[in-house]
Order: C-alpha cells, then structure tokens, then sequence
C-alpha cells in the first residue's frame, strides 16, 4: 500500500474519525471481539450499523464446503462480492454461478439463498443497506443455533429482524449447480 505524506490521512481514517468508528478492521478481526459463529460458519463484523453515521453493516463470510442458508426474503439488501470459492445463488428462482471477484444483488423483497459449491471454505464480503443484521446472526449465535435447515427455529427468531425463512437451503433442495 502506498504510504501517504505525513499529516495527510487517508480518506477511510478521515471518515473513521468523523464517525468514531475503528480505522482498521485487520483480516481474521471483527469489530464484535470473536467473529460470530452461528449455523456452522463464521461471519467477521468489519462494520456495525451502529457504528457511525452509515446505515449499512460490512460483513465478511467464511462459508464452509457445501454451506448455506435457507431460502429466504427480508426488507433489507444485500451486495456479495465473492473473495473466494464459488457459490451458487438462487435469486427470485434463477440460478447462477459465482466466484472470486464476481458481485451479486439479493434486493429487498426477493426471495434469495446461496451456496458454497466447492469442497474447501469461501470467503465473500457482504454489505447490507440497511444494516443491522449482525444483531439477528448474534442472537442465532447467542441461542447456539447450528443447522441452517431448522425453519422452525430461525422463523422463531427471524421476524423481529425483518426476515422470513421461506425454505430449506439449497443442498437439502438438491439443488445442482448450472453448467
């Protein structure tokens, strides 16, 4: 990285400083302490909706082989830029494939599940407008939910955050990725 002049910030530390968020969110740090562990994956806070003026949180998934989450739908959006792996998403029925460097949209109101479809971790970044869904995935880690295919479960929970489990995940749909 290119070291600037001294004095001259950069422009996240200038907007840090203002908003009195951390300036640097190092890899494998969550602004949580601990990553969150819920539905047997780890989810890294890199920005909390509360922290600051931005209504969005930032959050870096690390999915394990074969992992997602169930079809689902909430009144929030998210934006997925794939770090590494490929994922199959589902978004309001189509399918495609995805991987390192590629971005996909799940709008607000739109059914949506993804899939990690190789045998090794994927990692993504998401960023939720509005944010705030680090607060539904620490209560899921809070009540040590496990299976993401417990509708039950997170329905249980999933309302008051805006979202509604609509079905199973892709792999217990057997679902296949396209060609």
């Amino acid at each position: 990285m290119p070291k600037l002049p001294t004095g001259v910030p950069m422009q996240s530390e200038m907007y840090s400083a203002a908003a009195g968020v951390q300036s640097i969110v190092r890899a494998g740090e969550s602004v949580t302490g601990e990553p969150i562990r819920f539905v047997g994956k780890e989810t890294f806070v890199k920005l909390a909706a509360g922290d600051g003026a931005l209504p969005i949180s930032i959050l870096e998934d690390v999915s394990p082989a074969h992992h997602g989450p169930p079809l689902h739908v909430h009144d929030f959006e998210e934006f997925f830029y794939i770090l590494s792996g490929e994922f199959l998403f589902e978004v309001d029925g189509a399918q495609f494939r995805v991987g390192p460097g590629d971005f996909a949209h799940g709008p607000a109101g739109v059914p949506h599940a993804f899939q990690n479809i190789t045998d090794q971790p994927a990692k993504m970044l998401i960023v939720v407008r509005p944010g705030g869904i680090e607060n539904y995935f620490s209560e899921l880690a809070a009540c040590a939910m496990k299976d993401p295919g417990n509708i039950a479960a997170l329905n249980a929970i999933a309302p008051k955050y805006g979202i509604t489990v609509l079905g199973p995940p892709l792999a217990a749909r057997g679902k296949q990725p396209p060609a």
